[in-house]
């Protein structure tokens, strides 16, 4: 009867109720689990129709690395994170750290319907190939020192998404300067028209009007070159310095939904607490 070890000094009655369980799951259970006297390894027992390197007993071996696998990424992933975030970022703040952990996990674990290949599923696949391709020449794993010494390539999946977490933070916190910058520059101006009305347009563009008896200067008119009769803004950063100058006490934005810089509106709403969104 082929059988493997695994030695797993952390936890070895935590894994050996994992694999139960795992194993309880399917009907034509293959395996049987045993633990040493010392409480540090345990034996896993393949069922006796299984002959060593046949076709059924690298099935079966497939099918434990998975769940080795699973394992790992349950057990070891989020403590791997920490120190990869603490060796990155050594010199950032502990509050900056906790960010950048933050939207790692956000990255890694939110599942998105535009990720079809899903982040998670990806990561368990790599251990779980390394793990068989491990078995296929070893009778014994030792959990602690194949995930140091054997996930490369794992580990360096996870450097490059706290890599890309670190820009994301640094990115938005630049963002959150530039929005209270924006907020404090509106509250110091007078308003050039009180109440503003900004129509969005099916191609993208905004129609812009006062509310009488206060329309829209005409230097301001002028100065962002657009026509009084119709008065159409195009460009998005031309929007924001349009708003800017006018600095209205109160924005209606008509046809809220059309808005295609979803970013844009996120940000008129923040610099201009009393945005008005309609649809019509």
């Amino acid at each position: 009867m082929p059988s493997l070890r695994v030695d797993y000094v952390k936890d070895i009655k935590g894994l050996a109720g994992y694999l139960e369980k795992r194993f309880e799951m399917n009907v034509h259970n293959p395996f049987k689990v045993k633990i040493s006297q010392d409480e540090n390894c345990l034996t896993i027992l393949f069922d006796g129709c299984i002959r060593k390197k046949g076709r059924k007993y690298l099935i079966t071996l497939n099918r434990l690395s998975d769940m080795l696998a699973e394992y790992i990424l349950k057990s070891y992933e989020k403590s791997i994170l920490e120190k990869i975030i603490s060796r990155i970022c050594n010199g950032l703040s502990r509050k900056d750290r906790d960010e950048i952990y933050r939207i790692a996990c956000i990255r890694l674990y939110k599942r998105s319907e535009d990720n079809l290949g899903d982040l998670i599923d990806h990561r368990r696949k790599l251990i779980s190939n390394k793990i068989a391709e491990y078995l296929k020449s070893s009778d014994k794993i030792t959990l602690e020192g194949f995930v140091t010494f054997r996930l490369g390539e794992y580990v360096k999946n996870l450097e490059t998404e706290v890599e890309r977490s670190i820009r994301q933070y640094f990115v938005e916190r630049q963002y959150e300067e530039y929005i209270n910058l924006l907020t404090a520059f509106v509250r110091m101006q007078v308003p050039r028209v009180p109440e503003l009305h900004v129509f969005v347009q099916n191609n993208g563009s905004y129609k812009v009007e006062g509310s009488k008896p206060f329309e829209i200067p005409d230097d301001i008119i002028e100065g962002f070159g657009i026509h009084a009769a119709n008065p159409i803004i195009e460009d998005d950063d031309f929007m924001i310095g349009f708003l800017l100058t006018c600095a209205p006490i109160r924005i209606f934005i008509h046809n809220a939904a059309y808005f295609k810089n979803k970013e844009l509106l996120n940000t008129i709403r923040i610099i201009f607490s009393e945005c008005v969104l309609l649809s019509e």
